[in-house]
């Protein structure tokens, strides 16, 4: 009877206890939650703070891209412009060479006449009209001072025209010189606002993008583990999928359309093809994509909506630049002395990358890592 009363007392000692917990950790556990749910609340105020500055800072950028096209087409509209003074110099310059030559030539023939003239004067007087009976000889030379004389008048007419004309041409040669110095400096002012944009916006670039690092440092991996430009893109391609895959689970939408190229496009320089899609290299080696020859210093633009997947030195290729289009083609650019653009970055159609120096600019398109004909995608 007495083990039967112990069994009773610990039984309810042990529910007062379990009583008194509950009842005295039930404003702990109040608490706890206020907490937890305040913790919650400023987290939600943190990312919203948070997505609310990148999206300032990405307007801000593309605020920025913006000002850069408009400031590009601006350059574009003087290269060109610059582009058919060159030309129209060349022309005059031939032009001047030919007239050059044309008036020395018109000093030999003046030289010459006068110097008929030279040899008359010292012949005696009255020995060139009156050498015995022979009233030939007097008609003769009378037709041949007739003769000199119109040659003289002739050439002084076509001498003075010849001036005149080279006098004009001078003055184009110096016109346009003058036109295509006064452009190069429109050129220089707003190839200074560009790299003061770029500034600006590789500053924001950087607060912005984490990710931007992220995808340095799998590039850079990749051109370490590539030996070809096939291979590099090859792997660049199935790392892409792989982010646009990410993209969509976090219910992302996709960067790029999938559509084919309509030849709208505009080339990334203002330049001449010198060699075209297919054309045999001295190597015998057929050419992967077209050649151009441009003047030194002229922009290097983006010809539509891109990422740049590289950007650097590859294998023997000094400056190259990689963009992958919003149109789904890997665009290949190499030949420029200087580039703007860093992997990771996004582009707008027209927006400068880089810029020439001495040489040729290449460009090479891509599906996937297939060469494709450049010209199906450029307006020429």
């Amino acid at each position: 009877m007495l083990k039967y009363k112990i069994k009773v007392l610990f039984y309810l000692m042990c529910v007062n206890f379990a009583f008194t917990d509950t009842v005295y950790s039930a404003p702990k556990n109040a608490n706890n939650l206020a907490q937890i749910n305040k913790q919650i609340a400023e987290k939600k105020r943190t990312t919203a703070l948070l997505e609310k500055q990148k999206k300032q800072l990405s307007e801000e950028i593309r605020a920025t891209q913006n000002k850069m096209v408009a400031i590009a087409n601006n350059v574009k509209t003087y290269e060109r412009q610059i582009s058919g003074y060159d030309k129209q110099l060349a022309t005059l310059k031939i032009k001047e060479r030919i007239l050059n030559k044309k008036i020395e030539q018109n000093n030999a023939e003046l030289i010459k006449i006068i110097a008929v003239f030279e040899n008359i004067a010292m012949v005696p007087k009255g020995y060139l009209f009156f050498s015995g009976t022979e009233v030939n000889t007097f008609f003769n030379t009378s037709v041949l001072l007739r003769t000199l004389v119109d040659e003289l008048n002739q050439s002084k007419v076509e001498f003075t025209n010849d001036l005149n004309e080279l006098i004009s041409l001078k003055k184009q040669i110096t016109d346009a010189k003058f036109s295509i110095y006064t452009l190069n400096n429109k050129v220089k002012g707003e190839k200074d606002k560009i790299a003061s944009l770029i500034k600006s916006k590789k500053s924001t670039q950087k607060k912005l993008n984490a990710e931007q690092e992220k995808n340095k440092r799998e590039i850079n991996k990749l051109v370490a583990e590539s030996k070809t430009i096939e291979e590099f893109l090859k792997k660049a391609e199935r790392l892409r999928r792989e982010n646009e895959q990410k993209r969509k689970k976090d219910g992302l939408s996709s960067k790029f359309v999938s559509r084919k190229s309509t030849g709208t496009n505009t080339l990334p320089i203002e330049g001449t093809i010198t060699t075209y899609f297919g054309d045999e290299k001295t190597s015998g080696v057929k050419s992967k994509g077209i050649y151009l020859t441009a003047r030194s210093g002229v922009q290097v633009i983006s010809p539509s909506d891109a990422e740049v997947v590289f950007s650097g030195s590859f294998y023997g290729y000094k400056n190259l630049l990689i963009l992958h289009t919003s149109d789904n083609y890997y665009l290949i650019m190499g030949g420029m002395s200087e580039i703007f653009a860093d992997e990771g970055q996004s582009l707008l159609a027209g927006e400068p990358v880089g810029e020439m120096g001495g040489g040729e600019f290449y460009i090479e398109l891509r599906d996937r890592e297939t060469p494709i004909n450049p010209l199906k995608y450029f307006k020429i």
